[in-house]
């Protein structure tokens, strides 16, 4: 190889800058195989609560607005990481025609601790104090983390949930945009009550 003219050279790196090229952009492809691979991303980065990657593999308007506040929190990552470390999400079908992906999600069953939680909070505190709270370490070190332990015992659910996930093309890979019944789903009913809890704020 050291041997190799100088212009065998530069066609070997252009001819391996073509194939990177080409092996980038195939992510963005509406393929059966691409959005089995995306599925498995957004499953692993809500199980992470990997801000950077959910940022980049979901399209979600409660997700997004939780993440703008949360903002690298190590208590909202830790309660992240508590709602969807029992999360399993797996492929039923796929439509490429129209963009769209069903999967069947199953979760623990969050709904009644993360209503708990939100319907406490908006008893103690007014949507302005809540605000300067999401600011105060103790507060969210003692709020969030009982709610982080309510999570931890509660029972997995019995039944996986179905639901369609629609699908975009984004700059580098695809998206899986999810709409207020998969947010419910995929977090086991308690985005909905987060969000509540956090309306002024969000």
């Amino acid at each position: 190889m050291k041997h190799m003219p100088k212009n065998s050279m530069c066609i070997f790196l252009c001819l391996l800058m073509a194939f990177s090229l080409a092996a980038c952009s195939a992510g963005t492809e509406l393929t059966e195989q691409n959005i089995n691979q995306t599925v498995a991303k957004v499953e692993k980065a809500l199980k992470d609560f990997d801000e950077k990657e959910l940022k980049k593999y979901v399209e979600s308007d409660t997700l997004s607005k939780i993440l703008a506040v949360s903002n690298g929190k190590k208590q909202f990552k830790e309660l992240g990481q508590a709602i969807f470390k029992d999360l399993s999400i797996s492929v039923d079908s796929i439509d490429i025609e129209n963009s769209s992906v069903t999967v069947s999600i199953l979760n623990k069953d969050l709904y009644q601790p993360a209503s708990d939680f939100a319907t406490e909070l908006s008893q103690t505190y007014t949507d302005v104090q809540l605000i300067g709270k999401l600011n105060d370490e103790d507060f969210l070190n003692n709020n969030l983390s009982k709610l982080t332990k309510q999570i931890d015992s509660a029972p997995m659910q019995t039944q996986p949930q179905q639901v369609t996930l629609g699908i975009k093309k984004g700059k580098k890979n695809l998206v899986l945009v999810f709409d207020e019944e998969a947010e419910n789903a995929v977090s086991g009913g308690a985005l909905g009550a987060i969000m509540k809890a956090f309306s002024a704020s969000l």
